[in-house]
């Protein structure tokens, strides 16, 4: 095992240790009902000062951070930066606009802007602006992403037949909610796909904003396909939180925290072929896997009355724990102990021999 493979799988691990001890020690009732529906905040604000703002105002390659700077320094700074406009965006979001509560009905919102973020960041590639400077782009970013999830919530949610339907909050919109959730994962699903698997690829090829268009279409139609056949062979959660669920996290994984391993000497189409049969093999080993590890945590989160089931374990331990562990080590803390990331790579672009990709939130649009 080569060096940085190694080091990445001790970090991998140590994450997954650390998301499993937050999930079983913190009380299951603020773990799902408070710090769940905030993680979807954290992760936007995440997504937009690592790969949006690249950085900026703390770390490389936008903040202000030189070589012989305290690094620890600057990954509390960065973090704060984090949790502080996502705490504020859930009070204003839960107090004064759609003043809906934290949970569950954060969970549907909170997932849409999810999926607004990595379209943007994703997909996009923070398209026209990217160019410009970090603080620009974190800023613009922020106003673009929420203001198209603040659109698609008034026109598209609708909690017609639940307990929430006559609530102010109810946008009545053209879409059953439940059936909106699990439609967004599954777009979730081919945004990663071809955001972070195949780097754009072919659409890159069809240049600007073409490409980015055609791409939205095809992440829509390919989502709602997955969605509603997949319906016919399994339940609902099934099919968004188990098998959609286990697909994005692991996409992001294979992608970042193993840098593509073992495909990094091929070039898209060839490497994302490849990455998309490792992604497999490894949902088929993720999920009887966390079915075994996850059944404490949800015994315990049964026994404390938290309407849950193996799904929710399933999805909340990757993607609202372990990605923002494995985004805050790397983006915010340089890897420590170890040597920080290198630059992302682009999809026709090979590491130079001996040259390693490190743990990087790859960019599609690198050609």
């Amino acid at each position: 095992m080569n060096k940085a493979l190694r080091e990445n799988s001790i970090t991998f691990l140590a994450a997954m240790l650390v998301a499993w001890l937050v999930m079983y020690l913190v009380p299951s009732k603020i773990f799902f009902t408070i710090y769940v529906p905030f993680s979807f905040c954290w992760l936007f604000w995440l997504m937009i000062l690592t790969v949006v703002g690249r950085g900026w105002p703390g770390t490389p390659p936008e903040g202000y951070w030189k070589p012989g700077m305290s690094k620890a320094g600057a990954g509390l700074l960065m973090t704060i930066l984090s949790i502080v406009p996502a705490a504020l965006t859930t009070l204003f979001l839960i107090n004064i606009w759609p003043a809906f509560p934290l949970f569950p009905i954060g969970l549907y919102f909170g997932v849409l802007l999810f999926t607004v973020t990595l379209w943007y960041a994703l997909n996009w590639c923070a398209y026209p602006i990217a160019n410009k400077s970090g603080a620009v782009n974190v800023v613009v970013g922020a106003i673009v992403i929420l203001a198209i999830t603040v659109i698609l919530w008034l026109t598209l949610f609708n909690f017609q037949g639940t307990p929430w339907a006559d609530a102010a909050f109810n946008p009545n919109g053209l879409l059953d909610a439940d059936f909106m959730l699990g439609l967004l994962i599954w777009i979730i699903v081919w945004i990663m796909i071809f955001g972070m698997s195949l780097q754009g690829y072919p659409f890159y090829k069809l240049g600007d904003p073409l490409g980015k268009i055609v791409l939205t279409v095809v992440d829509c139609i390919l989502g709602y396909i997955c969605w509603t056949v997949s319906l016919k062979f399994m339940s609902p959660s099934s099919s968004w939180a188990i098998l959609g669920g286990s697909i994005i996290a692991m996409v992001l994984f294979q992608a970042t925290a193993f840098a593509y391993f073992p495909n990094i000497k091929q070039i898209q189409p060839k490497r994302g072929i490849y990455n998309l049969i490792v992604v497999a093999a490894m949902v088929a080993i993720w999920i009887p896997l966390l079915r075994f590890i996850m059944t404490p945590v949800l015994a315990k989160a049964n026994a404390a009355g938290v309407a849950c089931d193996i799904s929710n374990m399933i999805i909340n331990l990757p993607l609202n724990l372990l990605c923002i562990i494995l985004m805050l080590h790397s983006s915010f803390w340089f890897k420590m102990p170890y040597a920080p990331s290198g630059p992302p790579i682009g999809p026709e672009e090979i590491p130079p021999e001996g040259e390693v990709l490190k743990e990087e939130v790859v960019n599609p649009a690198r050609v």
